[in-house]
């Protein structure tokens, strides 16, 4: 470690600042922990505001293509504006969250002109599953070599960073934010989120659009939200309920959260994509307060005690099965949705838990 860390130090954090949920809640987390932070992102460089509050779009075509291939003018001009926001603000440490704009030669350049900060790296998707972007991925992976302390958010990846020349590595999970993720009292949910079953998350092609059709025709309303799932739409008979969903779009904030409370039951799918074990709905939905119906992992099952503080599934027939038992027994429905509120807060998995710990294992690697 280049030098002693004071307590609380002072972070540079770095990211793109897209969604507030990443970067921006854990700036606040750990400014309420006492740490002064210098925030730098560049989402006014690529991107500007739509017609649509919760969306940006890109600046231009130009834009577009740069963040695509991470190459570009506007990309050299935001990796030399970070050398010279380091230059002037001298953080103890500097905190790369999910980055993959900043190129090795600029992670070298920040060393040499921060000789005494802690440099540290995170990731919540996976750059190293079978089906990540090499090329997406490439400024990430060429410089874990040059940060001190890597973060990862499943446990797969630690030997992967390690593989890639990351001398210490901790799992950093993801979290709740209780601002954000918390009951809505029922007089106050839309009747348009009211329902039995509710998925709000992004399309991948590894069957959760059959096992939600499937469910719909079991005669359980279900309400879909997220990305990705333009066109998707095609692939369902004309006579399936799940049509009346598209076109399916995201929600956000207030509308997220009535999404959630607004069912009996709140699925959750693993990304196939990043290899999960685990999401941060597991986490955000039984903060809500309600029944969070999961795809089994063994990581998920010790988390959360299985049919006491969450229910499983570990396949279509499975997930029917359970929506079905849980729809029709409202008292055990309510009792372990009560119970996995209880876990996630007793278990520390808000997002200030999360930075706590990532202030603590700041402090432990500098002992090593």
């Amino acid at each position: 470690m280049p030098g002693s860390i004071p307590s609380p130090p002072k972070i540079l954090l770095v990211g793109e600042y897209l969604w507030p949920w990443y970067q921006e809640a854990c700036a606040r987390a750990l400014e309420s922990l006492g740490c002064e932070i210098v925030r730098f992102g560049w989402i006014d460089d690529l991107y500007q505001p739509s017609s649509d509050s919760s969306q940006r779009v890109y600046r231009s075509f130009r834009h577009h293509l740069e963040d695509h291939f991470l190459l570009g003018p506007t990309l050299g001009k935001i990796n030399h504006r970070l050398v010279e926001t380091a230059r002037a603000e001298k953080p103890d440490v500097v905190w790369f969250y999910n980055v993959k704009h900043i190129y090795p030669t600029t992670v070298r350049a920040l060393r040499k002109a921060l000789p005494r900060a802690t440099f540290c790296q995170y990731a919540n998707d996976d750059p190293f599953s079978p089906d990540a972007s090499k090329m997406r991925w490439r400024h990430f992976i060429r410089s874990i070599p040059f940060f001190d302390l890597h973060y990862c958010y499943r446990q797969r990846n630690i030997p992967d960073f390690q593989r890639h020349g990351a001398r210490q590595v901790f799992l950093l999970r993801s979290y709740y934010i209780p601002e954000e993720d918390h009951p809505v009292p029922e007089a106050e949910i839309d009747s348009r989120f009211r329902c039995d079953v509710v998925f709000a998350g992004h399309y991948e092609d590894d069957g959760r659009l059959e096992s939600l059709d499937a469910l719909a025709r079991t005669g359980s309303s279900v309400n879909l939200f997220g990305g990705g799932w333009d066109g998707v739409e095609t692939r369902l008979a004309a006579d399936s309920p799940l049509q009346k969903c598209f076109p399916v779009r995201p929600v956000v904030g207030d509308d997220y959260r009535q999404a959630i409370c607004g069912a009996k039951i709140a699925l959750c799918f693993l990304s196939t994509l990043n290899r999960d074990t685990y999401t941060r709905r597991s986490f955000q939905i039984p903060a809500m307060g309600s029944l969070m119906l999961s795809q089994y992992s063994e990581e998920l099952a010790k988390m959360f005690e299985p049919d006491r503080d969450a229910a499983f599934f570990h396949n279509p027939d499975e997930l029917i099965q359970k929506a079905r038992w849980y729809l029709e027994h409202e008292a055990e429905r309510k009792e372990v949705a009560r119970q996995g509120k209880q876990r996630v807060e007793r278990d520390g998995h808000d997002v200030t838990s999360r930075m706590r710990q990532f202030l603590e294992t700041l402090k432990e690697a500098e002992k090593q």
